[in-house]
């Protein structure tokens, strides 16, 4: 068995076997795809990537990787900076557009922006149409719109050293999987000792550049309550308390409540009422949506102020987290839920154990090279969740397909659970059975007594508690 690689290899195609097999998947493809049909489209794509990397050549693919992507994002971000996105589609969306005249309008060296021009028509996003004259193509229209553009001075421009020094940050961790928040390879590319990147974007006047970005990476994205995903109708309405003042969804960490609001326009006679929390700051600059939404202040690491609610929602939340802290946060969901009522629904990337999708582990890179946190496959899901102690279970993975890498995780209490001291409390506030000198009796030596008759008590009452540990 040969232990070495001729160098030969990198000058010849990388697989030119599967270019004949790749050209009739492709053909066979295309005769059922309509532009609405979007799985069979992204199995298109898969295949045209393949074709692509088959019939290219390893030298040719390292020069694209260190050369070519690298020479487009600096010329893209550099186009948002300037503004030359934005001007080229006031001048004309589908205008013949010069060099010369775009370059006095931007105050910009032509012979600059020409250079950076020919390069971004050199991979396929403007077409040519004459010497230093160019026509947009529908990604460079929509690199003007600032849900795509801001993605590129953002996390490029604002945390794009990150992933490109990574390999200095394991070198220095010793090659060992990040799992801390506090240390990540974004604290040692920029020397900063900012709690992580989020709160260094904000700090360098970018957080509305990454509220834009994750604008962009939600649209053509079914909501979490689409009938494909996660039928609401059917799972969540039917059993809920239907008075005015139940609350039947908690937005966790829900931002600026797009996910929520969305949910009211969508189902605009839900039973119960909606709850939006997220940190005081956030909360204040929420705007725009529906004022029968309720707006809370509320760190998810403390206390649960709203108990027994139909469902717990949180939507890209963990996966910022590695899993400690992720621990931690659902064990305030937990002491909140309701046994046999509430639900908690988490909206999140679910990587399946073979044939990942490519969004969903271009995500677990941004996660980890960030963050140090991770987009998790479906057993990291159950270790976390039903593996923690909390007495949580997860019921189903709720999912429209391939394309679809966020999932609706539905998770409830398990029906014989070992409580912990905290969720017996929760119970019993449940029942409102419990009187104050028994709470302030849970800080007193004689606490086995006291966790004897909460325990009674739940019994009593159905709540699906067996036994109470220690906190």
């Amino acid at each position: 068995m040969s232990t070495t690689v001729d160098l030969s290899l990198a000058t010849r195609p990388s697989d030119a076997d599967a270019v004949p097999g790749l050209i009739e998947d492709l053909t066979s493809l295309n005769g059922n795809w309509t532009e609405d049909d979007e799985e069979t489209r992204h199995k298109m794509v898969i295949k045209a990537r393949s074709l692509l990397q088959s019939l290219m050549t390893p030298r040719e693919q390292m020069l694209q990787h260190t050369w070519a992507d690298p020479g487009l994002d600096a010329a893209l971000t550099t186009g948002v900076d300037v503004g030359l996105w934005k001007l080229m589609v006031k001048d004309g969306v589908d205008a013949v557009h010069k060099v010369d005249h775009l370059a006095r309008s931007l105050g910009m060296d032509p012979e600059l922006l020409g250079r950076l021009l020919r390069h971004v028509c050199a991979m396929g996003h403007l077409v040519e149409v004459a010497q230093d004259e160019y026509k947009l193509t529908n990604f460079t229209k929509s690199m003007s719109l600032d849900v795509i553009g801001d993605s590129y001075v953002c996390l490029l421009g604002g945390i794009g050293r990150s992933p490109i020094d990574f390999y200095k940050f394991l070198r220095e961790t010793n090659w060992q999987n990040p799992v801390d928040a506090a240390h990540t390879a974004f604290h040692a590319s920029y020397n900063s000792d900012v709690p992580n990147c989020m709160v260094y974007l904000g700090s360098i006047g970018m957080g509305p550049q990454m509220n834009h970005h994750m604008g962009g990476y939600r649209q053509g994205r079914l909501p979490w309550h689409h009938p494909k995903i996660y039928p609401v109708e059917k799972e969540l309405f039917p059993g809920t308390d239907a008075s005015s003042d139940s609350p039947l969804v908690v937005d966790v960490a829900g931002g600026l409540g797009h996910d929520i609001d969305e949910f009211k326009r969508n189902y605009p006679n839900h039973p119960g009422k909606l709850i939006l929390q997220d940190r005081p700051t956030v909360i204040e600059d929420v705007k725009d949506i529906d004022p029968s939404i309720q707006r809370m202040p509320h760190d998810f690491l403390t206390e649960q102020p709203i108990k027994g609610a139909r469902a717990y929602f949180m939507h890209s939340i963990l996966h910022d987290w590695p899993d400690d802290v992720c621990q931690k946060i659902l064990a305030r969901l937990a002491e909140a839920m309701k046994p046999g009522y509430s639900k908690l629904l988490i909206f999140e990337c679910v990587i399946p154990r073979t044939g990942a999708y490519w969004e969903a582990t271009a995500g677990d890179m941004l996660m980890m090279t960030q963050l140090s946190a991770c987009e998790r496959t479906e057993d990291q899901w159950h270790q976390l969740i039903e593996g923690s102690g909390l007495g949580l279970k997860i019921v189903k993975f709720w999912s429209s397909g391939l394309s679809a890498v966020e999932n609706v995780i539905e998770c409830e209490l398990a029906v014989n659970r070992k409580a912990t001291t905290s969720t017996c409390i929760m119970a019993v506030y449940e029942i409102g059975r419990q009187s104050q000198d028994e709470v302030n009796e849970t800080n007193s030596t004689n606490i086995t007594v006291c966790r004897s008759r909460m325990l009674r008590r739940a019994r009593r009452h159905g709540s699906g508690i067996e036994s109470v540990g220690d906190e």
